[in-house]
């Protein structure tokens, strides 16, 4: 999740809701073990560029995150590299399903993941090289379903790149809430996601991912 100041709503979400959310689930998978990771980013020279909580109960990762605000991203591009980079160098364990859902308002640094309206200190890409795609298609490998959640369209141009990088394994696939409300920018009105549908619309594709690996294993 991108933590940088604009993020505040979707940061009070994940840190009221996720335990609700995992309860949810349970509901409709009593089987399943779930475990809940938290990568949090903003930009470099920020405080705290990147907070990293392991796998564990879903009650612990929300106790980890209470104290996360959202501050800091100077420009507008942020530093999607290094946060996909640590996802996938996470734990991750032979589970039969693994998820990773991406919650962001602005794009990574490089003028090949935006438009030139974004505002970007480093149009070139990250400063040390690293290139998110490559991680994206790490995550592949891995047979994650990488969801990402769409509250603006300046991540469009990253989208649709990191999509054509997925090819290995697992799916990729975008939650479009960039409708649900608008706000005023300057002399434009733009639409932005609704925070508060962002439970609601995890839980349905976590069941929906649990219960197409169960439906597929029974096929086999």
């Amino acid at each position: 999740m991108d933590c940088t100041a604009s993020m505040e709503p979707w940061i009070y979400q994940s840190k009221t809701r996720m335990v609700e959310l995992v309860e949810r689930v349970r509901e409709q998978h009593p089987q399943a073990n779930v475990l809940v990771s938290f990568i949090g980013y903003r930009d470099y020279g920020d405080d705290e560029q990147i907070i990293v909580i392991p796998f564990q109960n879903a009650q612990d990762t929300m106790n980890s995150i209470r104290e996360i605000q959202a501050e800091g991203g100077d420009d507008q591009a942020e530093d999607v590299a290094h946060a996909l980079f640590r996802a996938v160098n996470q734990e991750w364990s032979d589970a039969d399903v693994k998820i990773v859902f991406h919650i962001a308002d602005a794009p990574a640094h490089g003028e090949m993941f935006h438009t030139l309206h974004v505002s970007d200190r480093y149009p070139r890409g990250d400063p040390h090289g690293l290139d998110p795609r490559d991680f994206v298609e790490k995550l592949s490998f891995l047979n994650v379903h990488y969801t990402f959640v769409r509250i603006h369209r300046c991540t469009d141009t990253m989208v649709e790149q990191f999509h054509n990088c997925y090819a290995q394994g697992g799916t990729f696939s975008v939650i479009d809430l960039s409708t649900q409300r608008s706000r005023r920018r300057g002399g434009t009105i733009e639409s932005i996601g609704d925070p508060e549908v962002l439970s609601d619309v995890l839980t349905r594709s976590i069941n929906a991912s649990i219960t197409q690996h169960y439906t597929s294993s029974q096929a086999l």
